[in-house]
């Protein structure tokens, strides 16, 4: 139970909170996996609920994330819990077959992610004189499937992958559109 930290943002939490957290997600956690990096809980409140927010680094490459807002600390952990267990329950075979062929063929690519300010919004609420903000962040591009691909992005809560595809070495981009449908972008080869 060492390796899930339990913390508040502007909020104190008791030692009963505290036990109740690690006991149950560690219980959540076993069921699956004998040992994982890392989990890291997160309690806020709002003017009228508290929100749990749980992050869990189970390998190196697969992260499961939830959170759940309630009228009280407690109800805001189970909810986020049962989502955890939901999803790794849903997923396990998945992260095991991953877990296996991961290790098989560890090949990940680096992609460099900007992002930067529209120059007309710039203008419109700053002075000219002001430089242009670019955010740089490296990114893992791993090599897998799309159901991997997909499965990772639902696991860790994302919006959007960016993976090189096992079936044919290319860059690949899957992403959740508005209407809730995934999307998924394959390049085609030049003729």
């Amino acid at each position: 139970m060492s390796d899930i930290s339990v913390s508040g943002k502007q909020t104190k939490l008791g030692i009963n909170l505290t036990q109740h957290v690690k006991i149950n997600l560690d219980i959540s956690l076993k069921k699956y996996f004998s040992s994982f990096i890392s989990a890291n809980v997160l309690f806020s409140k709002s003017k009228q609920n508290f929100k749990c927010e749980i992050n869990i680094h189970v390998e190196s490459s697969i992260f499961v994330q939830s959170n759940a807002l309630s009228n009280d600390a407690y109800g805001a952990f189970n909810i986020a819990n049962e989502k955890i267990k939901k999803r790794v329950r849903r997923y396990h075979r998945k992260l095991v077959d991953h877990r296996t062929s991961s290790k098989k063929r560890i090949k990940e690519d680096f992609a460099n992610h900007y992002t930067f300010k529209d120059p007309d919004e710039i203008k419109k609420v700053s002075e000219v004189d002001n430089p242009l903000i670019v955010a740089e962040t490296e990114y893992s591009v791993k090599t897998i499937t799309v159901s991997e691909a997909l499965m990772l992005m639902n696991l860790s809560e994302e919006n959007a992958i960016l993976f090189k595809n096992s079936k044919n070495n290319k860059i690949n981009f899957l992403y959740k559109k508005k209407d809730g449908n995934i999307a998924w972008i394959d390049p085609k080869k030049k003729n």
